[in-house]
């Protein structure tokens, strides 16, 4: 048993409850031979232990460990039974909450295991929470913060991300309607606004070549942008992002993927884009096909 911090730690460790505020951290065995190691928050009266260590894991429970040749002492297998669903959370500077960005159902120990590539954050601090799901609601954060930095612009989809580092040139621009009226016997016009349209589009100019080990491809710089056009013209809702922390969700707008080229081996791509909703909304993320959850849409 553990009494207060450690065993009779100080004259109050008999008494029933914890005398030391401080967390446990880490236990140490030593010095003789254990056959299993058990933790629990429940609070065991002493006159009514008989000795017998519960075999079933509660919330309450902490660590289990039976020493069969290991020292594996978690609840995979409780936790299995009862989580339902892991979320991936993400919050980044433009995002005052935390939102699902991913979410896999559980029906064994190995889908707690989660690896995805998340290529729609921006330049600047951006923090990602591990969420289980029990009874519907969520359990604990488990939060992990990153600082991500890039140096070009990158053109995303949800499993693909293509970098536009070579003669890049984003020409944007911020597209509204608006219509004048000049009545009779007024000097200046009327000017107003039609509907909500407020968005970017633009021209994107980029020298498409292959970077392998720090080498650029030249020789085959042919094959790779035969890729870059098939996805530029798959009709998909593309992420474009750049280095100073700006995200669009755009579509490719241009009738036709154009080249210009000084050098056979020095070939300029030029196509037109459009935003067409937002990046930071995980519902037009979802709807978009660029999410596969829309818990917080």
């Amino acid at each position: 048993m553990i009494l207060g911090f450690s065993f009779a730690a100080s004259k109050e460790s008999f008494n029933i409850s914890p005398v030391s505020p401080e967390n446990i951290e880490y236990l140490t065995i030593k010095s003789a031979i254990y056959d299993e190691a058990y933790f629990s928050e429940d609070i065991i009266n002493v006159d009514d232990f008989d000795g017998n260590i519960p075999s079933e894991w509660t919330f309450n429970t902490r660590l289990h460990a039976y020493f069969k040749g290991n020292l594996h002492g978690g609840n995979v297998n409780f936790t299995e039974n009862i989580v339902e669903y892991i979320r991936i959370k993400r919050k980044t500077a433009y995002d005052n909450k935390f939102k699902t960005i991913y979410e896999k159902k559980i029906e064994s120990k190995e889908d707690f295991i989660v690896d995805i590539m998340h290529y729609y954050a921006p330049v600047g601090t951006v923090s990602f929470a591990y969420v289980p799901v029990i009874s519907g609601g969520e359990n604990d954060y488990i939060i992990s913060t990153i600082e991500s930095k890039f140096d070009s612009y990158f053109i995303c989809e949800k499993d693909v991300s293509y970098p536009m580092i070579l003669d890049t040139d984003f020409n944007k621009r911020r597209i509204q309607r608006t219509g004048t009226i000049e009545p009779l016997g007024r000097k200046t016009p009327i000017i107003f606004k039609g509907g909500l349209t407020n968005y970017y589009a633009g021209d994107i100019k980029c020298c498409f070549i292959e970077n392998t080990d720090c080498n650029w491809q030249t020789e085959t710089s042919w094959k790779y942008r035969n890729i870059i056009y098939d996805f530029l013209t798959n009709g998909n809702v593309k992420i474009l992002k750049d280095y100073f922390g700006n995200v669009w969700m755009i579509g490719v707008t241009s009738d036709e993927i154009s080249e210009e080229s000084d050098h056979p081996l020095h070939v300029i791509t030029k196509f037109s884009v459009a935003e067409c909703g937002d990046a930071y909304s995980t519902n037009d993320l979802y709807y978009n096909g660029l999410l596969n959850t829309n818990i917080d849409g």
